[in-house]
């Protein structure tokens, strides 16, 4: 085969070879964020131990709240589920304080949402109007 020949099918070959790697790297990013390859809790507990519940549609409800560890595509992230039966409807919120798994120490459940305080130190409180009604 000739070199006039040969120089075109190199650099469509090449060309496809770049288009395939950033469709792949473009999917990995658009979808690898959402895709969960494994789940596990690592803390789960209900506002109904301390006496707490919050009103939705005319009626009251405990809530839950999950820390659940998640591997992704793109890694691992930890993030709290909250709301009435989190295990299937919650609230996210992401949480990642230093390296490993987050352990927390205290779950504080008030009327107004719930504060959520870990071992390392740190806080994250959430209003209860973002997790009384996710059904």
């Amino acid at each position: 085969m000739t070199r006039n020949r040969l120089f075109p099918r190199i650099l469509a070959a090449s060309a496809i070879g770049a288009l395939s790697l950033a469709v792949a790297v473009g999917l990995v990013t658009a979808v690898g964020p959402s895709l969960s390859l494994s789940e596990r809790v690592l803390h789960e507990e209900s506002s109904q131990e301390a006496g707490v519940t919050y009103e939705y549609a005319g009626a009251r409800h405990a809530s839950d709240l999950l820390l659940v560890r998640v591997r992704r595509l793109t890694g691992v992230d930890h993030e709290l589920r909250i709301g009435p039966g989190a295990a299937d409807y919650y609230y996210p919120v992401e949480v990642g304080f230093g390296f490993g798994d987050p352990q927390i120490r205290d779950v504080e459940w008030q009327t107004d949402g719930v504060t959520v305080t870990f071992e390392a130190g740190d806080s994250v409180h959430v209003p209860a109007d973002n997790f009384r009604s996710v059904r």
